[in-house]
């Protein structure tokens, strides 16, 4: 079973023993919540269901590895047996499938690659789809106080029914629920500038599979050409100990180079995957950080703007010069971050 989250609306694994009552850490936020029968209820009949999970952990954490990797294994025979089994001894044939163990491994990880680039590219684009809507619209309040909170925060959760864990609305329910709390812009664009950091941690740290296949594969190449070198100098070994006559020797020298062609295709393959693989990762993760800057700038032009403690008895920040030099301290290092990065 699983629950719904009040907060995110993303899903949570329900823990063997756990029922109606019992307190849950959202995957998604982290926040705490007590389980009810509608949270069950919710997480029942949600969308996808129980297996929502395997794919994303919540919408800013990292993709499940379970699924993809079962559906990249399948992917895998079926590319074997509609693909490479057809093309026989061609070139390409006996490269994917005369070659040792090793090209298979490639092949399933290149797979592997492909449909976890899919899954965060699918991803990427339902988060998108919300700037198009009216998440703080004006007509509720030109300003947006303390008192004005709960207005728009139930603007954005009815918003997040449909858009379940986008990171945008979430990130904009936490500013508004925190500004509500402490009543305090500046505090509160030091909420948004950690959840910008943790947002950009999540997008980095969702690549490290990407990276480790990338590693992984040229270094399968380097191994089946050494597995290839071994068997062929092996070969020609025991064909020079037993060799009668010089024709004999040029037989066994002629089944070397063969397998030396053989050994080095693996890392030729190995290369040329890799390298297919890296373009769309880099051009994906560059992808993801401009939807994060667009992000920050949504929340900067459209909330804190906008923000305004009105309370008498709050901290005395209305005016810009607070949370202004703030905000610019929080873009300026966002800039210098992905600056570096991009280096």
């Amino acid at each position: 079973m699983q629950t719904r989250c009040p907060y995110c609306h993303a899903y949570t694994p329900l823990a063997a023993g756990l029922s109606v009552g019992a307190s849950v850490d959202c995957v998604a936020c982290d926040r705490s919540y007590l389980v009810s029968e509608k949270a069950i209820q919710e997480g029942k009949t949600g969308p996808g269901g129980r297996f929502s999970n395997f794919w994303v952990r919540g919408e800013s954490g990292d993709i499940g590895l379970g699924l993809t990797g079962a559906l990249a294994v399948v992917l895998t025979l079926l590319f074997y047996l509609l693909v490479v089994g057809p093309l026989g001894e061609t070139y390409l044939g006996q490269l994917f499938g005369n070659r040792g163990w090793v090209p298979y491994v490639i092949s399933d990880l290149a797979i592997w690659s492909a449909v976890l680039l899919v899954v965060r590219y699918r991803r990427l684009a339902r988060q998108t789809q919300v700037f198009s809507l009216r998440l703080l619209p004006r007509d509720l309040a030109e300003r947006i106080t303390p008192e004005k909170v709960p207005t728009f925060t139930e603007n954005l959760q009815g918003l997040a029914e449909s858009h379940p864990g986008n990171l945008l609305i979430t990130r904009l329910i936490r500013a508004l629920e925190h500004f509500s709390i402490r009543r305090s812009v500046s505090e509160t664009v030091d909420q948004l500038r950690l959840s910008a950091e943790r947002d950009e941690n999540a997008i980095e740290s969702g690549y490290t599979m990407l990276r480790v296949f990338i590693w992984a594969i040229p270094i399968l190449g380097f191994i089946g050409t050494v597995l290839g070198i071994g068997a062929s100098v092996g070969g020609f070994s025991e064909a020079v100990s037993s060799a009668s006559d010089l024709d004999v020797m040029k037989d066994s020298i002629g089944v070397v180079t063969s397998g030396l062609g053989v050994a080095f295709d693996t890392t030729l393959l190995a290369l040329v995957t890799s390298v297919l693989i890296m373009f769309p990762t880099s051009s994906l993760q560059k992808a993801e950080e401009d939807y994060l800057a667009r992000v920050d700038e949504y929340c900067q032009r459209r909330l804190v703007s906008r923000l305004e403690s009105s309370s008498p008895d709050g901290p005395s920040d209305a005016g810009p010069g607070p949370w202004a030099d703030r905000l610019a301290e929080a873009l300026l290092d966002a800039l210098e971050r992905r600056g570096a990065k991009g280096l």
